[in-house]
C-alpha cells in the first residue's frame, strides 16, 4: 500500500484519470507510479463489461485497489475492445490506461469531485498577446513601467513610460482575481468577467469597461472615473460600489456600498449619457432592464459577499443561485421537473468542494446529480 499521502495523491490522479481531466504532467506521474508498482499483468476483457465505459469503471476499482494494497502488483492491460467480435490472441496488447475518456461517453460524477474556483485570470496586451496568471497569486498592480503581481515579487509586462496601452483582464468561469490601477483604484473581478483599462490615466477623465461582475474602490480625485457596462455608464469621484453586468442576464445592477455614484442609461452605442440617471445613496441599488432604470434600497452585503468569499442566497430564487454555482464552479444547470420557485436562505462559504454546498440546498427538497461529457460537467437539478 502507498503511503498515506502518497496514496490520496495517487487517488486524486486516478479519478483525473476517468473523468479524462488529467494534465500532461499528471499522465506522467501516473504512469511512473505504475510502471514502478507493477509486474503482472491484470486481464479485464471487454467481453465481461457491458459497455467501454463499464469496461473503464473496472479497470478503475481495480485501480483503487493497488493504490490502497488490496490487489498484488499487477499491469493493468486491456484486450482490443473490438465489439462482440472480439478474438483473444495469445500475445495480449498493453492498453494506455491514462488515454482521455472518449468526448461522447457520459459520466456520473460524484459532487465531491467538484472543486471550488480560485485566481484565476488572463491578461490580455494591446497587440493581443495574452498571459496566464499565476494562480498562487491573488492579483496584479499596474505601475508607472510596468505590471506586477500585488507582492511585487515579479514583473509581468514592461510598459514604455509615458504610453498608454490598452490592457484587459479576464477571469474564466471559476476564477477571480484582483487589479490595482495606475491611479490606485482597486478591482475585484468575479468569474467570468473582462476589465478594459489603459495602462495609464489621461486626459479629463478615467474610463474603464466591464463585463460581467466587479467590485470597485476608486481613488478619490478632481477627475471624474467611470464604469462603462452593457448600456449604462456610472460617474464617481472617490467610493465603494459594486455592478453586476452579464451579458446573459436581463438586468445589470450597481449597488452602492459607500460615497456616491451617479448611474446613467447610455443612448444606442452613443458614448454620451443621455437618457435617465439616478444619483445613488449607500445602500441603494439601480436595476437597468432594456431602456428601464429603476431604484432600490438593498442590503448592499448580500450583492457584495462574493468579494468577501461567500454565496449568500438569503431570499434568492433558485435560479438565481444556481446561476452563481455555475460560473464558479463551472458547471452548467439543467432542471429535470419543472423550475424550482421557492427561495433560498443561507450564507455559504466560496472555498468549499460543491458536494458541501448541495447537502445544504437539498434540505430545500431538491436533489442533484452532476455528469460530464465532452469535457463539460453539467448539474441537474430534480425537481419531482
Amino acid at each position: 500500500m502507498a503511503k498515506q499521502a502518497d496514496a490520496v495523491r495517487l487517488q486524486e490522479l486516478a479519478n483525473k484519470w476517468l473523468t479524462g481531466t488529467l494534465s500532461n504532467e499528471e499522465q506522467q506521474e501516473f504512469e511512473q507510479w505504475f510502471n514502478e508498482a507493477s509486474d503482472a499483468p491484470i486481464d479485464v476483457p471487454p467481453f465481461h463489461a457491458q459497455s467501454d465505459e463499464e469496461h473503464k469503471q473496472r479497470l478503475y476499482s481495480r485501480i483503487l485497489d493497488r493504490i490502497n494494497g488490496r490487489e498484488p502488483k499487477r499491469k493493468i492491460i486491456r484486450w482490443l475492445p473490438y465489439a462482440a467480435a472480439a478474438i483473444l490472441v495469445a500475445t495480449a496488447v498493453t492498453w494506455s490506461f491514462l488515454e482521455k475518456t472518449p468526448s461522447n461517453v457520459l459520466i456520473t460524477l460524484n459532487a465531491q469531485d467538484v472543486a471550488p474556483g480560485g485566481n484565476r485570470a488572463t491578461l490580455t496586451l494591446a497587440n493581443g498577446h495574452t498571459i496566464s496568471l499565476s494562480e498562487a497569486q491573488s492579483g496584479i498592480v499596474v505601475g508607472d513601467n510596468g505590471i506586477t503581481y500585488q507582492n511585487q515579487s515579479e514583473e509581468i509586462v514592461d510598459l514604455t513610460a509615458g504610453v498608454v496601452k490598452q490592457l484587459a483582464l479576464s477571469t474564466p468561469r471559476g476564477g477571480t482575481y484582483q487589479l490595482t490601477l495606475p491611479d490606485g483604484t482597486i478591482v475585484w473581478l468575479n468569474a467570468a468577467s473582462t476589465l478594459h483599462y489603459p495602462s495609464k490615466f489621461t486626459g479629463d477623465e478615467r474610463v474603464v469597461e466591464l463585463e460581467g461582475e466587479g467590485y470597485f474602490e476608486v481613488t478619490k480625485s478632481t477627475v471624474p472615473f467611470k464604469v462603462k457596462s452593457s448600456g449604462q455608464e456610472v460617474e464617481v469621484l472617490g467610493t465603494a460600489f459594486n455592478i453586476s453586468a452579464y451579458p446573459n442576464q436581463q438586468e445589470t445592477k450597481t449597488t452602492l456600498v459607500e460615497g456616491r455614484v451617479k448611474v446613467t442609461l447610455l443612448n444606442g452605442n452613443s458614448d454620451s449619457g443621455t437618457g435617465p440617471s439616478h444619483i445613488l445613496a449607500p445602500g441603494q441599488q439601480t436595476t437597468k432592464s432594456g431602456s428601464a432604470l429603476a431604484l432600490h434600497t438593498v442590503d448592499a452585503d448580500s450583492y457584495t459577499a462574493w468579494k468577501e468569499g461567500y454565496f449568500n442566497f438569503d431570499g434568492l430564487t433558485p435560479e438565481a443561485a444556481f446561476t452563481q454555482l455555475e460560473r464558479w464552479y463551472d458547471i452548467d444547470v439543467i432542471y429535470q421537473g419543472k423550475v424550482p420557485t421557492m427561495r433560498f436562505f443561507g450564507v455559504f462559504k466560496r472555498d468549499k468542494q460543491l458536494s458541501s454546498v448541495l447537502d445544504m440546498l437539498r434540505e430545500s427538497g431538491l436533489d442533484f446529480k452532476i455528469t460530464e461529457q465532452g469535457g463539460k460537467r453539467q448539474l441537474l437539478v430534480i425537481n419531482e
